[in-house]
């Protein structure tokens, strides 16, 4: 068992300036793994078809903003709001390695912070080995009983799991959530552990712990009884508290996702008679599953154009609206808990192309706006299509580096565009009329316009590019005009919406597939766009297909980490090779 303080003096050591030798690995013939017989998602190769571009679209478009801010806006959130929810099996894997710090340093330098949930299916019968593992190892797994189609095997770990999380909290200021085991209801004591120790070694960098986990299915993947109801579920919760070390607000719940409505669990008695451990109130939900298999399964050519439509992720969180107003009005924040593109893993070519990197601004940007505090991508291990990152497999990480899905791009957009001030509140700007191949957003500061995103979902490139005419004030809203005089743009850009790689946000790039080291390459390009003083517009062109984040002030862009990813500061990264 690697013992905790070890275990920071090796992560510590790790802390280089950005410059630092980068160690490139180099196959050989006696040691390549032949790729395409590996057939796991993570090295899936399928390039879907680009949907057909529309005709008739605007080619200027006006984003009217107000000095003092926007009727409307999203609670005010911070910049480490868009994070990554880690299945409990597959912490170890990620979560120990060099390059995850890597991964979590470029969101920090632009968030302030990093927030990382370690649960999912596997938490529910977790075990937490005190005494550590017999194979030595900080998580143990077997194969599993239940009736999920995940296949979740039963999870063994050890305290240096704990450890670990508080020696990257401080390395990258991460914040936790962590998964409490539900199913034995603390029969034996050991979900009383769980929140001894994470509590007692997390301290203050544990954002809170989640009871329960999808609990709506705890009958159908057969974790519970068959007929395991809500009143089932309220029972085992205050069973739970009862037992359980916890006299203050740390729980998040109710953490369903998909046979009961979250609002009818809140008003039947959740939140009145667990208000005083809720912290949070939590959510869980994927647009769309891959589960199904045969006649019933999705194509992902038919689902493609749904991740190209900002109406379609309007349709995704707006639902979310009355859950948020029940949670606000009980004093407890919102979360999603758990997302990604699609349960059970994902699409081929779609949770893996850049499709979802432009889909996963708008969506995070999209639950900003919609009162959530936190909104959480998730990870499964090799066998899914939309890991933010993946490490290679254990029989190939001597020679072969990590991937950067393309949804990572995501994490790091709204990171920027959120900043650190904590401040920050979004706004949906419904722009062209709420066209659904464009989305744009300002993001607001104590009444203060700092940033605005824009996003165009056609892939057409120069034939369906267009222009953003900016304005703060002035124009027909007979207020005075705050228009800059110039601002600042950074692009995410890529060929065509079907790639998966050559992914580039600001120019630098994460790099091709089992090629990255968790840091970003390349020299940065931030354009300056000068603003028309006659008409205090300020033109920002979107091409096909891309992002644009805009930063309105100065201030603005050296809150969101300006100076560290323009190369005038140096990054605390984490060399892979030691």
């Amino acid at each position: 068992m690697l013992k905790s303080s070890i275990l920071f003096t090796l992560l510590s050591s790790l802390a280089t300036p950005f410059a630092s030798a980068v160690t490139v690995y180099t196959a050989s013939a006696t040691t390549t793994a032949d790729l395409s017989a590996y057939s796991v998602a993570s090295n899936d190769q399928t390039i879907l078809q680009v949907p057909a571009a529309p005709n008739d679209q605007a080619a200027t478009v006006l984003a009217q903003l107000y000095d003092g801010g926007m009727t409307g806006m999203g609670n005010p959130v911070n910049g480490g709001f868009l994070g990554f929810s880690v299945e409990l099996s597959v912490a170890a894997m990620l979560i120990l390695r060099p390059e995850f710090l890597n991964y979590c340093a470029i969101l920090q330098a632009r968030g302030g912070s990093v927030t990382i949930r370690v649960g999912g299916n596997t938490q529910d019968k977790a075990i937490l080995a005190v005494d550590g593992n017999p194979s030595g190892k900080t998580i143990d797994k077997y194969k599993g009983t239940d009736a999920s189609p995940t296949e979740t095997p039963d999870v063994h770990f050890t305290l240096d799991l704990f450890y670990a999380m508080a020696s990257i909290s401080k390395l990258v200021k991460a914040n936790w959530f962590f998964g409490i085991p539900f199913i034995s209801v603390d029969s034996d004591g050991n979900a009383g552990l769980v929140v001894q120790y994470s509590r007692q070694i997390l301290g203050s960098n544990l954002l809170g712990l989640q009871l329960a986990n999808e609990p709506d299915l705890y009958g159908p993947h057969l974790k519970k009884q068959a007929d395991y109801s809500e009143q089932n579920f309220f029972d085992d919760t205050k069973t739970m508290i009862q037992k359980l070390p916890i006299t203050d607000p740390i729980l998040t719940g109710p953490s369903v996702c998909c046979m009961w409505d979250t609002n009818t669990v809140l008003n039947d008695g959740y939140l009145e008679n667990f208000k005083d451990q809720l912290a949070f109130v939590d959510v869980m939900h994927y647009p769309n599953n891959n589960c199904a298999q045969g006649a019933d399964a999705i194509v992902p050519q038919d689902i493609f154009p749904a991740y190209l439509n900002h109406q379609r992720v309007q349709n995704v969180v707006t639902p979310y609206a009355s859950t948020a107003q029940l949670s606000l009005a009980a004093g407890k924040q919102m979360m999603m808990m758990e997302t990604n593109t699609a349960s059970c893993g994902g699409f081929p070519g779609v949770s893996d192309s850049f499709a979802a990197s432009l889909w996963g601004v708008d969506y995070g940007l999209q639950m900003a706006y919609n009162n959530f505090t936190y909104a959480l991508f998730h990870f499964g291990g090799q066998n899914v299509y939309y890991n933010p990152f993946t490490p290679p497999p254990t029989n190939m990480t001597k020679y072969r580096q990590w991937t950067t899905g393309a949804i990572f791009y995501s994490n790091i957009v709204v990171a920027e565009a959120l900043g650190k001030s904590g401040h920050s509140q979004v706004m949906d700007l419904q722009l062209d009329n709420n066209n659904e191949n464009r989305a744009g957003y300002a993001i607001y500061e104590q009444g203060v316009a700092t940033r605005a995103v824009f996003i165009n979902y056609v892939s057409n490139p120069g034939a369906s590019d267009y222009t953003v005419q900016l304005a703060i004030g002035g124009q027909q809203t007979n207020l005075p005009s705050k228009t800059p005089l110039s601002v600042r743009v950074k692009y995410l850009r890529a060929d065509s919406v079907s790639v998966k790689y050559n992914i580039t946000w600001a120019n630098q790039t994460m790099g091709q597939q089992y090629a990255s080291d968790g840091r970003l390459y390349g020299d940065v390009d931030v354009q300056t766009i000068q603003c028309d003083t006659n008409t205090n517009l300020c033109n920002i062109p979107v091409p096909s297909p891309s992002a644009a984040l805009v930063f309105l002030t100065d201030e603005a862009f050296t809150n969101s980490g300006g100076n560290t990813a323009d190369g005038s500061e140096s990054t605390l990264t984490f060399p892979t090779t030691y």
